[in-house]
């Protein structure tokens, strides 16, 4: 069994020195940046009272509630005029008051840290203590992303998948894919593709010790979308059996290095990192090389347990237990969780 572990990782390590041989070269893009919209701000995880509605005429328009009530209506309360120093890749943004006579104040800058589709951080210019505000797209849908393998045995493994879900508290879709065990008296064969909805559900709970590895994030649209790309582009070679490789193990391997990848960097389909967006989870990649901590220690059949226990372990804190996620799920607006993006 170390030999077939050994020589599995000899493949990897030669499909890293060369992939541009096995992937076909997709065209690397770039984090770009949309602040038209309207954002909820916090500084030091207190929400702010007030929103910020960017419109692309350049004007932002400051929101509050008529009352105290958490149902009463958004009413505009205060303009300013805005300017980012690059429309699509800020570093910082110039604001203007504009007073109740329609007369300019004074500028603040605002430094951007960082930023994605659903998410910027700034801080103040020129005082480097003081605390960051982050700033969240108002979005009525809430997205989802679910790692989750059991543990299975070092010879055959268990199912291993990631799955992808946005709803609004009512309608609820969900993508998942990966690799999944058929067994019965005449077969035992693992299969990539869509995992079945009876798979799915056995990942409905936190697995039981060490049967299972899961980690669960609420996310922005960003990191979202960016997977849901990876997802669909591997969902698509497996209908068209267009697959990279005839090992199923192998398959899933990438494309679950691709999608975890993909939740802070862009481009990751070139397979040589993408540029840098928000950090939205810490990650541990697989290299394809002989110095690769999972790759080389484990057998390929167990790669997604072992690096989703590996996941948790990095971004414990912003691992949704099962009262969060369920109650998340059903729309429960009060069941306040760590957005998954910095």
């Amino acid at each position: 069994m170390k030999r077939l572990t050994f020589l599995f990782s000899l493949v990897l390590l030669f499909l890293g020195v060369f992939p541009s041989a096995f992937v076909g070269q997709e065209q690397q893009k770039a984090c770009q940046f949309n602040i038209a919209g309207t954002w909820q701000s916090s500084t030091d995880g207190e929400m702010n009272p007030t929103r910020e509605r960017f419109g692309s005429n350049g004007i932002a328009t400051e929101l509050s509630r008529s009352g105290s009530n958490k149902g009463s209506e958004w009413q505009a309360t205060g303009k300013s005029t805005y300017r980012l120093d690059d429309p699509k890749i800020p570093k910082a943004i110039i604001v203007t008051p504009i007073d109740k006579s329609g007369r300019f104040s004074v500028n603040t800058t605002l430094q951007i840290k960082t930023f994605d589709d659903g998410l910027f951080v700034t801080a103040g210019d020129g005082n480097p203590g003081a605390a960051l505000t982050r700033w969240a797209r108002v979005d009525p849908q809430r997205y989802f992303v679910v790692l989750a393998a059991g543990k299975g045995d070092p010879g055959f493994g268990a199912a291993g998948f990631a799955m992808l879900i946005k709803t609004d508290g009512v309608n609820t879709q969900r993508n998942a894919f990966g690799v999944y065990p058929v067994v019965n008296r005449l077969e035992r064969h693992p299969i990539i593709g869509v995992i079945p909805a009876k798979i799915r559900r056995q990942f409905d709970n936190e697995p039981v010790g060490d049967s299972g590895a899961m980690l669960r994030l609420e996310v922005t649209a960003g990191p979202y979308n960016r997977a849901l790309e990876v997802l669909k582009t591997w969902e698509r070679r497996a209908e068209e059996n267009t697959l990279l490789y005839t090992v199923p193990y192998l398959n899933n391997a990438v494309y679950l290095n691709q999608l975890v990848s993909s939740l802070n960097e862009t481009g990751v389909l070139t397979w040589r990192g993408g540029m840098p967006c928000t950090e939205t989870i810490k990650l541990q990649k697989l290299t394809w090389s002989l110095s690769d901590p999972i790759m080389t220690k484990h057998n390929m059949t167990q790669t997604p347990y072992y690096l989703f226990k590996t996941l948790r372990q990095l971004n414990s804190s912003l691992n949704l237990n099962d009262s969060q996620f369920h109650a998340a799920l059903a729309g429960d607006q009060s069941a306040v969780v760590a957005i998954s993006s910095r």
